[in-house]
């Protein structure tokens, strides 16, 4: 009986420590091993790193943004900078001088001949008129240059003073050019003679020069223009209704 309860002893410890003691140096071995594990560092998950202001994946989404929107705002002002350039031209091409034709002469002509070779003498006279029909703003002209041709021959050029015009003013210029022992063809030579008997000679002046624009306090100078007269017949000139010439800018370097 004795043996028996020794046994039943044994067992009942058994059950409550099923797990027999490791020896000392295994025990030290696995602590060991636990101890290795515990200072792994963990893997970071990908919604830490977008939780993270710090992380490498954050920051890349911060400069992208910053680059985004540093390109919209160049955009935006490089497109409100154009929007402003075209409604200015606009104004500026809206507000030049109406320039009219009000008279062509031409007068002393003479066709000589030499050796074969017939050239031509002859002066032509225009008289222009330049209205500002704007409100407030006055207008500057500087270096203006004419050349005038009749019936497509080049009767010659000259250069026009510079002068101003205030708002609501009208302003007349006489341009005269002459043309002497020019070398001409046999048929422009004809032309020429029956146009100056019939007082109806075909004219073009074309004019080169800079336009300035000052309004209140705000001055634009230097700015390239040119002004066609196309085909204008001395004989059909009527003061209620002169031949006008097209105005154009040329560029905007004074803006």
């Amino acid at each position: 009986m004795a043996g028996f309860a020794g046994a039943s002893s044994s067992q009942q410890q058994h059950l409550q420590n099923p797990n027999p003691p490791l020896p000392q140096h295994q025990h030290q071995q696995q602590r060991t091993k636990r101890v290795a594990f515990s200072e792994i560092p963990g893997k970071r998950t990908m919604y830490e790193d977008i939780q993270d202001p710090n992380s490498k994946g954050h920051r890349s989404c911060r400069c992208f943004t910053c680059c985004a929107w540093i390109c919209i705002s160049v955009t935006a002002f490089l497109i409100i900078i154009f929007v402003l350039g075209f409604v200015a031209v606009g104004i500026l091409r809206s507000s030049l001088p109406h320039i009219n034709v009000l008279k062509v002469h031409s007068s002393n002509i003479s066709i000589s001949e030499s050796s074969r070779q017939k050239f031509l003498t002859m002066e032509i006279s225009v008289k222009l008129e330049f209205e500002n029909e704007n409100d407030k703003m006055s207008l500057h002209y500087e270096k203006l240059r004419v050349e005038i041709k009749a019936e497509n021959v080049r009767i010659g050029h000259t250069a026009i003073p510079g002068f101003s015009q205030r708002s609501g003013n009208e302003t007349k210029i006489d341009v005269n050019t002459t043309t002497t022992n020019t070398r001409i063809d046999d048929a422009n030579a004809e032309i020429l003679k029956l146009r100056y008997r019939q007082k109806a000679m075909l004219v073009d002046l074309f004019m080169t020069g800079d336009v300035g624009f000052s309004f209140g306090g705000l001055k634009i100078k230097d700015l390239p223009f040119e002004v066609n007269c196309q085909k204008v017949n001395e004989a059909y000139i009527r003061p209620d209704d002169p031949p006008k010439c097209y105005t154009k800018l040329l560029s905007f370097r004074g803006l």
